[in-house]
């Protein structure tokens, strides 16, 4: 071993005849007896070990004159083989082969080692010190840390005076750390994606963090990100750092030229040292104020301080230059450089013959076998003898964060982890996690090993990629779930209330990743949560704040999706427990009735996103439906428990307007009946009637109230005469909340922009396009234009609409359209025609709507669904309605009793129906839907909700041929004669639809 710098030749027990004076350049050459595994310099110690696991210390005294002396070597009787040593000032930490940690007080010989009780259960890997405070790394990849606290150096959040006992720094539970260092006042972790951590003194920049302030939690320092270090040095107020590509950088105190930037300046952030460019580094040490390199071709470099020599024999130079050390040795067929070490003003440098060293990097380091070839073992294992072992690396591999962390890397880009990049390898937690759901007794051990890891996730990791940890988990979540057995809910749960201590920046992070996710897993992610919120809803009671938890990982996951539309917003929809949203909108009631603060709806509240449009239909019907019981009930008894429209035919606007003007605001929030022509029969059927020619009608008796497109099949709101249509516009609006406060389709043709501005939507130019897609068009060719040349086209803030000519900017007039400005001339366009023209009347419109439809529970649905919801739909599934129909036969030929039977094949009048009705024309089947339903739109909630039964009409008298169907609308029932042939059956269908087209004058529909 070389030695040069403070001597601690004296120290050492030398081979017989070997000790000699130094030498003239000040390098010694120390003939040991053995091999030196590690070595650390404190203050007034160094210890080192031996290859065979033996420890020694060698102790610095004071004489009277201020000299340092070194005592000789004494050996430290330990029970255990030893393989690392790092020092304090005065103390010796030692760390045995088994993960055992000891603790050596130089100041009170002999040097007996005391186990550290509290790290007692914990395997360590690595240890590191300070100046007064020690750092270590266990095999789970967690940090703890005890000594002095003065500036922080522990991590621990606040600074103190001294903790004697190892303290969890939790912040870094799940970094995948692979080093720990320590110097000074400062302490450093590395994880296995060149992430690096620094806390404690910052004064001289010694944490590379950009300032002067001292942290006492660690902190990423942002400088280093992408740069792939793999191992940290400290001096006294230095650090340097080694890369994978064999650079290094330096920062902190510069005072002694130890950073190596040919300058005696302090660095803030780190800083390439270029000296050494060309020279692939493969290690680094600190001493401290100086610093050592050992480059791939066996050379020393050193820079810093000289003092004592310990920069050893180098070419005439500054000493904040890094030059190589000039070891004869090295440079011939003889020994090696294989290590060095550095501390206080001294220098070592190990050296074997290069057979040993070839040996010893073939034999190479004990690494953690990959996690998929690990499962495989597990599971050929399991029935075996060996099962005990198993379970216990089960355990190891997924009670710890930092080991589940470490075992999904991508290993070819795990290194570029941001907040864009999470460095997993997804498709290989599929893999793992698939093979794991195949044990059933294996995924319960895994479920066992992740509770008890979840409660050590830290609500503010230190860095991103300790929050790998929850896209990991998430996949396992996904597969446990699509393992078909009864999985773990509380998992989810507590994943979820995980997830939601999370800052606001780490949550926008996590949100990334899944979204990023989403573009090759679709929606696997949301799926997770959609069916943990299912499961959660489920049970009695459902527990709030886990139910808020799920919610709110889905609302992120939704708010980023909805930025970058990865995937369909359906995908986050799903139908919504019943009995839960029935105990929403109670909590949700009882917070508008009596001002009920400390208990608010959740879903209806802020996650209506969530629910699926048969959900929001749900809740607002039921809604309807508690209102008008709330309106029957503590009232003197009424004279009708119903809101009446007695109603002509012939005057249907008339009557309805007059009536309807003339109610008194509680009157109308009972349910509605509709009579007709002095019948005073209850029958849905002619509220249905009503509302689905009121519409028309309206349009002909009042049509100065619209205004149409040029194909006239849509309306929007004459912006002519205002004052004298506001009152029939509010009207109009009553009567679109009185038809979805009753549950009946309104078939109005308004654009999608009426039902924007309802739930306060702004409009945009696509509103345009579908009312005027000739306007639409030519602002679509403006935004579009990419020339600068705009302005040359003659344009100006000015346009005609209904013959009125209109100035967009009245105080700037005659104001061109530029290139610049030609995004607010198409907004001031789009405004204009649906706002600001109209702006008194749609008021008025409004007023009326939400005198029975309530303005923030209507904000649970998308403008296309409430459009959905009032006016039906056009997707005309008939194949649905086909499947969804059953059908009520004889079971004899001869007739008898009937029985509902599932298949139109069990009848030949049925199957020969069925081949009729696929011969109808579109129109035809929406006449058939108006004479089975009473409406010729589809169902709100789809074709299958029908559910028409299809019944075999007995003929008693006469031919069944000389019949026409029949319908009973309010149960979505047919009834068909048994017709003799197929074309009878059509002309004598088709009969019955053409008379169908006129008002129902009953509700059973029979023609004969």
């Amino acid at each position: 071993m070389f030695s040069w710098g403070e001597d601690f030749q004296q120290g050492f027990r030398l081979k017989k005849g070997s000790a000699g004076p130094p030498a003239a350049d000040g390098v010694q050459s120390l003939q040991l007896s053995f091999h030196v595994a590690d070595l650390c310099v404190g203050l007034r110690v160094l210890a080192f070990i031996k290859d065979n696991g033996e420890a020694s210390i060698i102790r610095v005294s004071q004489n009277a004159s201020g000299r340092r002396e070194k005592g000789k070597q004494k050996f430290v009787k330990c029970v255990e083989r030893l393989e690392a040593v790092s020092c304090t000032d005065d103390g010796v930490t030692l760390l045995s082969d088994t993960g055992v940690v000891f603790y050596v007080d130089s100041t009170h010989p002999p040097y007996t080692p005391s186990p550290m009780e509290a790290l007692k259960g914990i395997r360590v890997t690595q240890i590191a010190c300070g100046s007064q405070h020690t750092v270590v790394l266990s095999k789970d990849g967690q940090v703890y840390t005890w000594g002095q606290d003065s500036r922080g150096q522990l991590g621990l959040g606040k600074d103190g005076s001294s903790i004697s006992s190892p303290q969890h720094v939790r912040s870094l539970s799940s970094m995948p750390l692979v080093q720990v260092s320590a110097g000074g006042e400062q302490s450093f972790a590395l994880s296995e994606s060149g992430s690096v951590f620094g806390w404690g003194r910052n004064d001289c920049g010694q944490l590379g963090l950009g300032d002067t302030t001292d942290r006492s939690t660690p902190t990423l320092v942002h400088h280093l990100n992408m740069k792939k270090t793999v191992f940290a040095a400290c001096g006294k107020d230095h650090t340097a750092v080694l890369t994978t590509d064999g650079v290094v950088f330096t920062f902190g105190s510069g005072q002694h030229g130890q950073l190596g930037h040919n300058s005696f300046g302090n660095e803030l952030r780190p800083r390439l040292v270029a000296e050494l460019w060309g020279s692939k580094v493969t290690k680094i040490a600190c001493g401290r104020y100086h610093t050592l390199v050992l480059t791939d071709h066996m050379k020393v470099y050193s820079f810093g301080s000289n003092e004592q020599g310990q920069l050893g024999p180098r070419q005439e130079g500054h000493p904040c230059v890094p030059l190589p050390v000039q070891l004869l040795e090295g440079t011939t067929e003889g020994p090696k450089i294989q290590s060095i070490f550095a501390g206080g003003d001294s220098s070592f440098g190990t050296c074997r013959p290069d057979q040993e060293m070839q040996s010893e990097s073939k034999s190479g380091s004990r690494q953690e076998a990959p996690v998929e070839s690990q499962v495989d073992r597990w599971i050929s294992e399991w029935g075996s003898k060996l099962r005990p072992k198993v379970k216990q690396e089960i355990h190891q591999r997924f009670s710890s964060a930092s080991s589940l962390n470490r075992s999904f890397l991508n290993q070819s880009n795990h290194f570029h982890t941001s907040a864009m990049h999470s460095g997993l390898d997804l498709s290989l937690c599929k893999r793992v996690f698939k093979k794991l759901m195949h044990n059933e007794a294996i995924q319960s051990e895994v479920e066992k090993a992740v509770m008890e890891m979840l409660p050590s996730l830290h609500e503010n990791p230190a860095g991103v990629e300790g929050l790998r940890v929850f896209l990991i988990l998430n996949e396992l979540l996904y597969a446990m779930q699509r393992s078909g057995r009864v999985w773990s809910v509380e998992i989810a749960v507590k994943v979820a209330a995980a997830v939601q201590s999370l800052s606001t920046e780490n949550l926008q992070v996590t949100a990334n990743w899944w979204t990023l996710s989403m573009m090759e897993n679709k929606s696997r992610h949301v799926k997770v949560w959609r069916t943990a919120l299912s499961e959660v809803l489920r049970m009695a009671p459902a527990p709030l704040s886990s139910v808020k938890d799920i919610l709110q990982i889905l609302q992120n996951m939704y708010n980023v999706n909805k930025r970058k539309i990865k995937i369909p917003e359906l995908t986050f929809c799903s139908e919504i427990d019943p009995f839960f949203l029935e105990e929403d909108l109670n909590r949700w009631r009882s917070r508008l009735q009596f001002m009920a603060v400390n208990n608010p709806p959740l879903i209806l509240c802020s996650f209506a996103f969530v629910m699926d449009f048969k959900s929001k239909q749900w809740v607002f019907q039921l809604n309807s439906n508690l209102t008008v019981v709330e309106h029957l009930l503590g009232r003197p008894v009424p004279s009708t428990s119903y809101f009446e429209l007695n109603l002509r035919r012939s005057s249907l606007v008339e009557d309805s307007f007059r009536q309807l003007a003339q109610a008194a605001p509680t009157h109308i929030k009972k349910g509605l009946v509709v009579y007709f022509d002095g019948d005073t029969k209850i029958t849905n059927v002619y509220k249905k009637d009503f509302f689905h020619h009121l519409f028309v009608e309206i349009k002909k008796e009042k049509s100065e109230m619209f205004m149409t497109n040029d194909s006239e099949t849509l309306a929007w709101f004459s912006n002519k005469e205002p004052e004298k249509i506001k009152a029939d516009v509010y009207l109009l609006g009553l009567l679109c909340g009185l038809a979805l406060y009753n549950d009946c389709i309104f078939p109005v043709p308004f654009p999608l922009v009426l039902f924007k501005k309802l739930l306060g939507v702004k409009p945009t130019l696509e509103d345009l396009m579908e009312f005027c897609p000739e306007v639409g068009k030519s602002l679509q060719y403006i935004m579009n234009y990419e020339d600068d040349d705009l302005e040359d086209q003659y344009m100006f803030f000015e346009i005609t609409w209904k013959d009125t000519n209109i100035d967009l900017d009245p105080e700037n007039p005659g104001k061109p359209v530029t290139s610049q400005n030609k995004k607010e001339f198409v907004d001031a366009y789009v405004n204009y025609v649906f706002n600001k023209s109209v702006e008194s009347v749609f008021q008025e419109f409004e007023r009326g709507f939400f005198q029975l439809c309530d303005r923030d529970l209507l904000r649970m649905f998308e403008p296309e669904e409430l459009q959905r919801l009032m006016v039906g739909q056009d997707d005309y599934d008939w194949e649905k309605l086909k499947q969804s129909t059953q059908y009520d036969l004889p079971l004899s030929p001869n007739g008898g009793q009937l029985v509902r039977f599932d298949s139109h094949l069990e009848n030949p009048t049925m199957q020969m129906f069925w081949e009729v009705f696929d011969e109808l024309t579109e129109d035809q089947k929406r006449d058939f839907l108006w004479f089975v339903t009473g409406s010729r739109k589809a169902p709100i909630l789809g074709m299958g909700q029908i559910q028409m039964i299809a019944r075999l009409k007995i003929i008693m008298r006469g031919s069944p041929d000389q019949h026409l169907p029949e319908s009973l609308t309010c149960h979505n029932i047919l009834e068909l004669p048994s017709y003799s042939s197929k074309e009878i059956m059509k002309d004598r269908l088709t009969q019955a639809l053409i008379a169908e087209r006129t008002f129902s004058s009953e509700e059973e529909r029979p023609s004969v």
